[in-house]
């Protein structure tokens, strides 16, 4: 009996996209919830996430029961962490920082046996053979092990080149974020510069005929580079969809209870002016709507300002949700007020706003 057939492998020779999701929650559950949504396959993430090998295994049996496939990324690219993780189950490897063909060379000889590599052999034990159950496997998993390698840095794709000839690597994974932060872009991804290196990489791995990959929550991205011909593109990461889901939902629950909220009134004859300052200070992280008569500003947190303004007065209601911390919320307000107002002692009369 042969090792289980890659299906995830076959489609990529295939040319067939493959699309994924980024599990970094490090739990079975969420790994099993999220290989029954639908996508093609999954990381399971050792590099950024909380993970260990028994947790890595859980997954790999949560995903399997789906039907799914599962990458596996390790912290770093060891041969001793290819051994075990090969060894419980995994048949494809996302491998992290590859900077030179030398390096991908030593990472296809430590996923391939002996002789033409240096995996350990110690099949009977593993989960990968059931358990020696698999009389073939030593004999027969080369062919099914799917090597990918990230490119995530200049020097990477300086030698992407290289890289893109070494036969055994099935494709070459592009790191945004580590990429744009080389490039001095830490936490832009979109960059025009980032994204122009992203792209002409993509391009080149196509071009070579190894399979192309990338994880970006960047619609446009990831139609740029479906359209370049990629056929490894992640666009979802458990830890983002989940977080974001529940803060909507705790926003929505708070959102069924009173707010609370406090009116000001400053006598000043710049009322107008610092209504304006303040809404377009405030443009680039909240919703904000001006007039030179009146501002509103709303933060998706909650708290939000009213602001009118008359020849010499500026009124100003400050509001949060049923757990805000009102005080300090208009204490941010009106200390910014107070800044734009610094030729002048704007002082502000506060009361409870009234339903």
């Amino acid at each position: 009996m042969p090792a289980p057939h890659n299906p995830f492998k076959a489609a990529l020779k295939a040319g067939r996209p493959q699309m994924g999701c980024w599990l970094g929650l490090a739990d079975p559950y969420v790994a099993q919830i999220s290989a029954g949504a639908g996508f093609d396959w999954l990381v399971i993430d050792a590099e950024h996430a909380p993970n260990d090998l028994r947790s890595i295994i859980g997954q790999l049996q949560a995903i399997g029961a789906r039907g799914r496939h599962a990458v596996v990324r390790p912290v770093v690219g060891e041969t001793w962490m290819f051994k075990r993780l090969l060894d419980a189950g995994a048949q494809t490897l996302l491998i992290p920082m590859v900077e030179s063909a030398a390096q991908a060379r030593e990472l296809v000889r430590a996923v391939t046996y002996p002789p033409h590599g240096v995996r350990g052999v110690g099949a009977s034990l593993a989960r990968a053979s059931d358990f020696g159950g698999i009389a073939d496997y030593v004999t027969t998993a080369d062919a099914q092990i799917c090597l990918l390698v990230q490119v995530e840095n200049r020097a990477g794709m300086a030698a992407l080149e290289e890289i893109l000839a070494v036969d055994g690597v099935d494709g070459v994974f592009i790191g945004p974020s580590d990429l744009a932060a080389d490039m001095g872009h830490p936490g832009h991804t979109d960059a025009p510069e980032v994204e122009a290196a992203v792209l002409e990489g993509m391009r080149e791995i196509v071009a070579s005929g190894k399979a192309g990959g990338i994880l970006t929550q960047n619609p446009r991205m990831q139609r740029a580079c479906l359209d370049l011909g990629a056929t490894i593109v992640a666009t979802a990461i458990d830890v983002t969809v989940f977080a974001s889901a529940i803060r909507g939902s705790a926003r929505a629950a708070l959102a069924l209870l009173p707010g609370q909220s406090v009116t000001g009134s400053a006598v000043t004859p710049s009322a107008s002016r610092y209504l304006q300052q303040l809404c377009k200070h405030w443009s680039h992280k909240a919703s904000v709507s001006v007039t030179p008569e009146s501002g509103s500003i709303s933060f998706e947190t909650g708290n939000t300002v009213q602001m009118t303004a008359s020849e010499q007065r500026l009124d100003v209601t400050v509001g949060t949700g049923a757990r805000g911390d009102l005080a300090r919320w208009q204490g941010v307000v009106e200390a910014h007020l107070k800044r734009f107002a610094f030729r002048e002692d704007l002082t502000f009369d506060w009361s409870p706003a009234s339903d």
